[in-house]
């Protein structure tokens, strides 16, 4: 009698990329395979670790080059949510796909973007 034998399987660190990325890890596995997954998903983990830690340790030249003050930041913080407002409407109550739903509310929160800061008073 023949029995199939579990073949040897090399195993890997914890991967903590997987539950932490979501959906970009499983496109990193679709596309790349689950070896380069696992190191490309890490590889991504440490990027954004270190863009946090540099923009934690430069905010006050980030926040003068972006001209960050406590008013605009709480106008982006509004029209974010307006946008992700917009996206949900779309979606559920008018069935647009995702893209269009995206596209739709990118570009209505864009046009009131341009519309806030066209009509905000210039500095002197």
């Amino acid at each position: 009698m023949i029995q199939e034998v579990n073949p040897s399987r090399r195993t890997m660190a914890i991967n903590l990329a997987e539950p932490l990325l979501g959906g970009l890890y499983t496109l990193f596995g679709d596309a790349l395979g689950s070896t380069m997954a696992w190191w490309i998903g890490h590889i991504t983990l440490v990027a954004v670790i270190a863009l946090g830690y540099w923009v934690i340790t430069n905010w006050s030249e980030i926040s003068y080059g972006l001209e960050l003050s406590g008013t605009r930041f709480a106008a982006y913080l509004v029209l974010i949510g307006i946008t992700v407002g917009q996206f949900m409407l779309y979606q559920e109550y008018f069935s647009f796909p995702a893209s269009g739903a995206f596209i739709t509310a990118g570009a209505t929160s864009a046009y009131i973007w341009w519309q806030w800061y066209q009509m905000e008073p210039q500095k002197a």
